[in-house]
């Protein structure tokens, strides 16, 4: 297995392919991502982060993990990994508190945990709350950035290698704008079911350039947003906004999904954020 140094390797192990068993018996999957809630400079809290609609009804779940290489001292993935399967699968994520946000998390450390009690220690990349801009440096940004998305498009992945697609597109619209006055913005990618809660990123290595024409030495990633729906349109030619399906049914030929999606802007993130830590302090587990 590769040794994940630059940047975009590892973000290849920033993310999981979430599968699910519906109450209706019907299996669908879609996308998640590790993420640190940062509490203070010493305290954090890791997650996986995805939508509500990818768990919606979700009877069982299942994660791909992958170990730790113990025989080394700098962490390293061994190119081993491990099932995790858990039961009332929709139940063990906790929601953002708007019921209009489709974000939702899970607890990370109690997986890590049960793992470690079985001898299994696990590798992977989270992303943190230093990735996510405030507004003025949102305003610093182009109308139209470079944009990656990472998941697993119509379940697609590298199943040997546990490993995740990884797609280009560009923002659609300013990123400090909020599109149509919502915690929304818009990218021109192609979204299929599967990369419902992929992360959206700006992720520049090496070089960069600002606004103002300025090169940048140096590397940044950015957190714009997380994967939740996208503008379908029918045969009759009204457009209408879906959340991006997690089953890979085929999509009848009268409503067709066009090459945009919307992102849940990240500082919702950090709302979310806020919320399990008030979660966590009443449960006296913080």
């Amino acid at each position: 297995m590769i040794k994940p140094t630059t940047i975009s390797e590892q973000l290849l192990f920033s993310t999981v392919r979430i599968a699910v068993q519906l109450s209706s018996g019907e299996e669908a999957t879609g996308t998640g991502f590790f993420f640190n809630f940062l509490v203070d400079e010493q305290t954090h809290i890791p997650a996986i982060i995805t939508n509500k609609h990818v768990v919606a009804g979700a009877v069982t779940g299942s994660f791909q993990l992958h170990e730790l290489d113990k025989t080394i001292e700098e962490p390293k993935p061994s190119g081993n990994f491990f099932p995790v399967d858990l039961d009332d699968f929709e139940n063990q994520w906790i929601p953002h508190p708007d019921k209009d946000v489709d974000l939702c998390a899970m607890l990370f450390q109690p997986l890590r945990s049960k793992a470690e009690i079985q001898g299994k220690f696990i590798f992977n990349c989270a992303i943190d709350n230093s990735s996510i801009l405030s507004k003025a440096d949102l305003e610093e940004l182009s109308a139209v950035e470079e944009v990656l998305m990472i998941g697993y498009p119509n379940g697609l992945w590298d199943d040997v290698n546990n490993l995740p697609l990884i797609r280009r597109g560009t923002t659609a619209n300013h990123p400090a704008v909020d599109f149509q006055g919502r915690s929304t913005n818009v990218i021109d990618a192609a979204c299929f079911p599967g990369s419902s809660g992929s992360p959206v990123l700006i992720v520049n290595e090496g070089i960069y350039s600002t606004k103002s024409s300025m090169t940048v030495v140096g590397s940044r990633v950015v957190l714009l947003g997380v994967l939740f729906s996208g503008p379908c349109i029918t045969a009759q030619g009204e457009i209408v906004i879906e959340t991006i399906p997690t089953s890979q049914q085929p999509i009848s030929l009268t409503r067709l999904m066009i090459h945009l999606g919307y992102i849940v802007q990240a500082k919702e993130i950090k709302v979310l954020g806020e919320h399990i830590k008030q979660i966590l302090q009443a449960s006296g587990n913080l």
